[in-house]
C-alpha cells in the first residue's frame, strides 16, 4: 500500500531512499495512537465531504490521496483559523491565506487578518475552499514542482516562494528533482518534513483504515472505480 500511494504521487518506487517505508510506518503509528483521526474522518463523513473533494481533485486531474491535506491542515474544520503571521491569518479547511485564496477565487471578509469567524469571508465555505485548494495544487504542480506530490506538499506548507527558489538550483532532471533530493541538499523545518509524512501516511491509512485498525470508512471508495483503484 506504501508503494501504491507513492506512485500515486508520483514518486518512482526506484527512487524511494532505503528505509522510507520504515519512515512511513512510523507515522501511521502516531495516526493509529491518536484521536484526531478517527474525530476528524467522522466530520468528514458526517458533513459528506467526499464528493466534493474528489469532485474538484478530478477536475484538476489531481492524485485523489490529496483530500488528506486538508486532514493534516485543520482536521477538515471548516472553521479553523491560524495564528497571526506576518503573512496574515490562514483560515478554513484549507488554511488559506486572505491573499493567496483571492488568487484563486476566495473572497475575503473585513476580518481577513483577525483572528475571527467571518460568514462573509469564503475561506470558510468547504465547498468554494476546497475547489481553491485544488487549482492551488495544480498550479504548485505547473512549476518546479513537477511531477512529485511530496514536493507539492512541502511547497503547500513552507511558503511557494520559497521552495521555488530552493528547487530552481537543483538539477534540472527529475531523477534529481524530488522530494528525497530536496530534503538530502536543505536543512527543512520539521513541521514541513512532518506535515508531509502525515499527509502520506494518512493516504495509505485511507486505503484500508480497517487494516489499521480504524473503524471509518475509505473516502476513495466515493472515487469512480477507475480511480479507486488507480495504480
Amino acid at each position: 500500500m506504501i508503494i501504491k500511494v507513492a506512485r500515486e504521487f508520483g514518486e518512482s518506487e526506484l527512487e524511494l531512499p532505503d528505509g522510507f517505508v520504515e519512515e512511513v510506518k512510523r507515522y501511521i503509528k502516531y495516526w493509529q495512537g491518536s484521536s484526531r483521526m478517527p474525530q476528524a474522518m467522522a466530520r468528514f463523513e458526517q458533513n459528506n465531504y467526499a464528493p466534493d473533494v474528489i469532485a474538484a481533485l478530478e477536475k484538476e486531474s489531481l492524485p485523489l490521496h490529496f483530500m488528506f491535506l486538508p486532514l493534516q491542515e485543520s482536521n477538515y474544520n471548516t472553521q479553523a483559523i491560524g495564528p497571526e503571521t506576518r503573512f496574515g491569518v490562514a483560515k478554513g479547511a484549507w488554511q488559506f491565506l486572505a491573499s493567496t485564496g483571492q488568487e484563486y477565487g476566495l473572497s475575503a471578509g473585513p476580518l481577513a487578518n483577525v483572528r475571527e469567524y467571518d460568514e462573509q469571508d469564503a475561506r470558510f465555505d468547504f465547498k468554494k475552499s476546497t475547489k481553491a485548494g485544488a487549482k492551488y495544487l495544480k498550479y504548485i504542480y505547473s512549476t518546479e514542482a513537477q511531477a512529485s506530490g511530496l514536493l507539492v506538499m512541502a511547497d503547500y506548507n513552507y511558503g511557494h516562494n520559497r521552495v521555488r527558489s530552493m528547487i530552481k538550483r537543483m538539477p534540472d532532471n527529475p531523477r534529481d528533482k524530488n522530494f528525497w533530493k530536496f530534503i538530502q541538499r536543505y536543512q527543512i523545518p520539521k513541521e514541513t518534513y512532518d506535515y508531509v509524512f502525515y499527509i502520506f501516511a494518512a493516504a495509505v491509512i485511507g486505503e484500508d483504515p480497517k487494516h489499521f485498525g480504524f473503524t471509518f470508512k475509505s473516502p476513495l471508495l466515493h472515487a469512480p472505480k477507475d480511480q479507486s483503484e488507480k495504480g
